[in-house]
């Protein structure tokens, strides 16, 4: 669990197709791609909202707190396409509630 975020994070949510994204297609400028490492590989992340539950494979619940993942200024990939990678909306975290 991040420190930073404390409680607030403690798991991260990849969508399915993000992670497909990731694993076949992504490439190597991306500030966050080589960094980022999802708990849980889920369908429709990038649809859920703030507040969302969402129960595990192990039967405990979750609740989202946060949709998407900002982008970096510094990102190579941002620079090159001017566009946010499947990572910045596929992507969540949530806390057990």
């Amino acid at each position: 669990m991040s420190e930073k975020y404390g409680k607030e994070r403690e798991f991260s949510f990849i969508d399915s197709q993000a992670a497909r994204w990731l694993e076949e297609e992504a490439p190597e400028d991306g500030l966050c791609l080589a960094r980022f490492r999802a708990d849980i590989t889920a369908d429709g992340v990038h649809s859920w909202q703030e507040g969302k539950t969402v129960e595990l494979a192990d039967g405990r619940r979750c609740e989202i707190t946060k949709v998407g993942k900002r982008c970096f200024s510094e990102c190579e990939l941002l620079k090159r396409t001017g566009e946010k990678c499947p990572l910045a909306g596929g992507v969540a975290f949530g806390k057990t509630i």
